[in-house]
């Protein structure tokens, strides 16, 4: 069995997902430390009923603090794989990450401050965010099609 070529065509609802990571990586960080914080609140003790314990919410202190580290993984998760992607991307696709994604610069100040054509920048943009959306498993593949 041959390895396929990595494809670039991403549909648009991936390609959105993971633009959309792309921005929030710096913030990831502060995401999951303010989660941690989340986790260190005091327990006091009340013992006078009160209406806000009804409904459809969660009904203990314990289940509130495991769905909070179940959100601390998933982050964490997210940001080793954004990491490992970053760290293998070609410089120029870092550079354009950090000033489109990160400082949300537009494109074509990108490209003329680069001083590279907008085909090259769109075309090493695709594949940034191709590789970003595989990483991250966003694109639905058929593997059948590629055992064949």
């Amino acid at each position: 069995m041959q390895l396929a070529f990595f494809d670039t065509n991403v549909p648009k609802k991936a390609k959105r997902q993971a633009e959309r990571y792309m921005s929030n990586y710096r913030m990831i960080e502060a995401i999951i430390e303010s989660k941690r914080l989340e986790l260190e609140t005091t327990m006091t003790t009340n013992y006078a009923p009160s209406e806000t314990q009804r409904g459809n919410q969660f009904h203990s202190e314990t289940e509130r603090i495991a769905y909070v580290r179940l959100e601390i993984e998933e982050y964490d998760r997210v940001k080793k794989q954004l990491d490992i992607v970053y760290k293998a991307l070609h410089p120029k696709q870092r550079e354009i990450w950090e000033e489109r994604y990160i400082a949300g610069r537009s494109d074509i100040s990108i490209y003329t401050e680069m001083f590279i054509p907008d085909r090259s920048y769109y075309r090493l943009k695709r594949d940034m965010v191709a590789k970003v959306a595989d990483a991250l498993g966003l694109i639905e593949t058929n593997y059948k099609k590629l055992a064949e």
